[in-house]
């Protein structure tokens, strides 16, 4: 019967293609008698001027167009920009047809101007722009900017909605030239809807090139601009939603969108118990500009968590705004968001933006520790149970000004604020492989945590009227950060060895930590002569810390009165930190070279109560830096200075965790980095074919590692110091390709890798030894879509880790694997209804039990659209139909299994509604609607 069928499929296979032609042929100028590169030849139906496929030229201006009907008149339209339109009537009737030599003539008129809208071809190169005519990729009926993208060649969009093209990201997307929601791409795309966009332009983001001050347009990434149907700016768009499910689930939201013409202003509420954040990472992180410059990396704290069960989260600087927590568990979020921007003109754009998020989660946590040493084995079973209460808010102010057409303005202003309550009770019992049961305890741990943060900056940006090359960019930054965390611990531990007996803890806390950090750079290019240019830059960062611990014991009215002097002190750094560098910039042809020296100063003064003296230090250094471009082929080499992290500095003991104590090391030094990184964008546009990655080799003196002492009684002591010989090797990379083998049949397949190996040094019980980890991840994933009557994506994802160390007398080797083969379908058919299911198999190789190192994720649902223009979805929803989810995570670090198993949602139904709310202003363009469709 197999075999049947499959003869069966082959021979209509055969039929299909036997039924189909094609045709060939090379575009030239009139004028050099060149050949065109990248002009777009669109072959139509010439009753009606429907779309049927289109190719771009080659460099020589060589053409192949497959997958064409025979025995109907067909129409070829070539477009290219500065030329006039050629057009040219045929039919086939045989299996191919050369067309020879299709002369084109220079020509200044828009090609908007000469084509009529059915004509206007669907995609089209214009100098450093790809424009694709949004009319030409077809898109449900509720379809959004992001469905639509997913269509465009060379354009990936992953299940988080990042974005990127030819394999480089977009660091924004702009409406009609102007910031939208803060220029976050997915606030765009995940609610604008598709029917309102005319065009997409992909370009170069240009104000990153002029931040970084150099030309290397391949080390920026991309900016989309969305250009809207006539009459649209006028209107409101959005969409409303709500859904409620088995075993109390529940999601409502809406976003709301008025333009104004030069007005724009955007509101969004959500509310869920479905483990989901409502603001994306990006939209967080650009609100106020928080992403424009690099320099803010350094002193940003950012977590982004994901679980096997699909669910999300964030947190940035201490502050959560959705989703699952870094414990796990199941989360119920709520929020607010508002955005407005106004731009007059293409000259200034002022926005401003506000988010609130609420974050309630309930935490369930099983798994155990494992310390291998030697034959024996130390094992920390934990039983876990939480509340976390999180309210965070976000307010952010910003203008792009452009006084003239060589001067660029940025500035913007920033403050975060958020408040965490976590209230955790762990059960713990710890093991010895030989020695037995060592002890046996509860502790009770409670935070309160306030975080804020405030941030102002400012970028100016200008070029040379009169000498082309010359530029100058300044930039300064300030940043305001504070921390006061409040932990109290009760705990009861009986420990059985080396001698019994009961440990009552109670103790509190607290810990404060302002941080000032402003900085000011800037950088200046002259050409010297053809070829060749100098750069000059300067940078000055000023910081100033303080880290206030007082700890409390309890007095005899049950209050925290009595200050703990050895677990108290106060710790302050300051920093100035000043650095020049002088370099050329040579460039012939594809190749532009730029060795640089960097001449470093720094001195920091680190104060203790506790110390008598001040430990000041003081450092001087040569750094020397090589940037090599070769066409696409980017390398990089650098020398660095790493500061340690603060935290790190104070010796105070933290025993929060009476299992795991840490202690700070004030006489820690400065690590020295050496860095050689490789990497490579190239795409092809007439192939569809993306080929990118990169690769970075790594060498350090100084490096920080942890000292783990071992107790008797199985506490742990841990300390920072110093160790030199650490290295590093990572690289990444993917293929990806677009197969259209008609217009209706496209194929979209990918294929990638990821690859780090560390080698640092290694300090247990005073003993140094090297520890080896390797790290690989491999993905490929395949994709097929009939007419967007049908979709079938299929992916599979291995991951494996090894860790080894030097000494294998005393510590043994981990290895570990897990992968995840997945496949979705959907099915559009028949009219109306849209069917979804999505399958995938995940296993881990390090889960002991063996009901839980594989399962099977199953999700399906069915979509009705109703109403006028399809503006309502019913959407019927079923997750985890086999009961098999878990949320179980494997961590392997030094000579240590981390293993934990956290509650998730599990199986339930859903049935949620989405009403589409239409723009008003474009009743003829986009399909008449008015405002409510019912």
């Amino acid at each position: 019967m197999k075999k049947t069928g499959m003869i069966a499929f082959l021979l209509l296979a055969t039929l299909w293609v036997q039924a189909q032609g094609g045709i060939t042929g090379t575009l030239l100028d009139t004028q050099t008698r060149k050949g065109l590169y990248l002009a777009t030849v669109t072959v139509y139906k010439a009753a009606d001027t429907s779309i049927i496929t289109y190719r771009l030229s080659a460099t020589d201006g060589a053409f192949k167009v497959p997958g064409l009907p025979l025995n109907t008149p067909l129409r070829l339209i070539a477009t290219f920009t500065g030329y006039k339109v050629m057009r040219k009537d045929f039919t086939l009737s045989s299996g191919s047809l050369n067309l020879d030599t299709l002369w084109m003539a220079p020509d200044s008129t828009s090609l908007d101007e000469v084509l009529v809208v059915a004509e206007r071809p669907p995609m089209a190169v214009r100098k450093d722009t790809i424009e694709f005519n949004a009319a030409a990729f077809k898109t449900l009926p509720n379809a959004l900017v992001e469905d639509l993208l997913k269509k465009l060649p060379g354009v990936q969009v992953d299940r988080d909605g990042n974005i990127t093209v030819n394999g480089k990201p977009v660091n924004r997307i702009t409406v009609d030239g102007k910031a939208f929601f803060g220029d976050d791409p997915k606030m765009a795309t995940r609610n604008l809807p598709s029917n309102v966009i005319d065009k997409v332009q992909v370009t170069d983001d240009k104000e990153e090139l002029l931040r970084r001050g150099d030309d290397n347009i391949n080390n920026v990434g991309k900016v989309i601009n969305l250009t809207f149907k006539k009459g649209v700016k006028k209107g409101m768009f959005g969409k409303a939603y709500a859904g409620g499910g088995t075993a109390g689930t529940y999601e409502a939201g809406a976003i709301a969108n008025v333009f104004r013409d030069t007005l724009q202003v955007s509101a969004l509420g959500y509310t869920n118990n479905l483990n989901r954040p409502g603001f994306s990472f990006s939209e967080l992180m650009q609100t106020g500009g928080i992403q424009r410059n690099s320099d803010v990396n350094s002193n940003r704290s950012v977590s982004i968590w994901r679980n096997a069960s699909g669910g999300t989260g964030i947190r940035i600087n201490n502050i959560n705004f959705g989703g699952i927590t870094e414990y796990g568990g199941i989360s119920t979020s709520s929020g607010l968001g508002l955005n407005i921007n106004h731009s007059p003109n293409s000259k200034q754009s002022i926005f401003g933006q506000y988010f609130y998020g609420n974050v309630k989660v309930d935490v369930k946590n099983d798994g155990y520790t494992e310390y291998n040493n030697g034959d024996t084995i130390l094992k920390r079973t934990e039983d876990e149970k939480a509340q976390v209460l999180i309210n965070a808010h976000n307010i952010g102010l910003g203008a792009k000004l452009r006084p003239d057409s060589i001067t660029n303005i940025q500035a913007g202003i920033n403050y975060m604020t958020g408040n965490t309550v976590d209230d955790r009770y762990t059960l713990v019992q710890s093991t010895h492989s030989v020695l037995g049961n060592l002890s046996d305890g509860r502790v009770d741990l409670d935070r309160d945590n306030i975080s804020r943060n405030y941030r102002h900056y400012i970028t100016y940006n200008r070029l040379s009227r009169a000498r082309k090359g010359r530029r100058f960019t300044v930039n300064h930054q300030l940043i305001w950060q504070l921390r006061d965390n409040a932990a109290t611990t009760h705990s009861f531990i009986q420990y059985k060895y080396p001698q019994p007996k009961d440990s009552l803890f109670d103790q509190l806390r607290q810990e404060k930590v302002p941080t000032l950090n402003a900085n000011i750079n800037g950088n200046y290019s002259e050409p010297i002569v053809k070829n060749l240019s100098a750069r000059v830059d300067a940078r000055y960062e000023y910081e100033y810390l303080t880290n206030t611990i007082h700890t409390y014991g309890l007095d005899g009215s049950g209050r925290f009165t009595i200050l703990n002097n050895g677990l108290s002190n106060r710790f302050e750094r300051t920093s100035n930190n000043l650095s020049t560098a002088l370099g050329l910039e040579y460039k012939y042809k594809k190749l532009t070279v730029t060795p640089r020296l960097r001449y470093q100063s720094q001195r920091f003064t680190n104060r203790l109560v506790s110390m008598p003296e001040d430990v000041v230090q003081r450092l001087n250094t040569f750094l020397p830096e090589l940037g090599i471009v070769l066409g696409k082929l980017n390398i990089d080499y650098r020398k660095e200075v790493i500061l340690p992290d603060y935290r790190y500095l104070i010796p105070v003991f933290d025993n929060t965790n009476p299992y795991v104590i840490s202690n700070g090391n004030p006489n820690l030094v400065p690590a020295i980095r050496h860095s050689l990184q490789v990497n490579m964008y190239t795409y092809d546009p007439k192939l569809g074919l993306n080929v990118w990655g990169w690769a970075r080799a790594a060498k350090i003196k100084n490096d920080v590692i942890q000292n783990i002492v071992l107790q008797d009684n199985g506490t742990q002591i841990i300390m920072p110091v110093n160790a030199n010989g650490g290295k590093s090797i990572s690289g990444n990379g993917g293929i990806n390709k677009q197969n259209k083998f008609s217009q209706r049949f496209t194929m979209n397949s990918n294929i990638g890798f990821f690859y780090e190996y560390n080698e640092n040094f290694f300090s247990y019980n005073n003993e140094l030894s090297k520890q080896y980890r390797n790290n690989t991840n491999l993905w490929a994933g395949i994709g097929l879509n009939w007419n967007d009557v049908f979709e079938w994506n299929n992916n599979v994802n291995y991951g494996g880790q090894r860790v080894r160390n030097s000494n294998t007398a005393l510590f043994q080797s981990y290895r570990v694997s897990n992968y995840e083969i997945s496949s979705e379908q959907i099915l559009r058919w028949p009219k109306h209804i849209i069917l979804e299911n999505n399958v995938a198999f995940i296993q881990n190789s390090a889960i002991v039990d063996p009901s839980l190192r594989r399962f099977v994720r199953w999700n399906a649902a069915l979509n009705i659209t109703m109403l006028k223009n399809e503006a309502g979805v019913l959407r019927l929803g079923v997750y985890d139909i086999l009961r098999k989810m878990n949320n179980t995570d494997v961590v392997l670090a030094q000579n240590m299994l981390k293993y934990s198993r956290g509650n998730v949602l599990g199986n339930y139904y859903m049935a949620t509604f989405t009403y589409n709310i239409r723009p008003t202003g474009a009743k003829k363009k986009v399909g008449g609607q008015s405002l409510l469709l019912f």
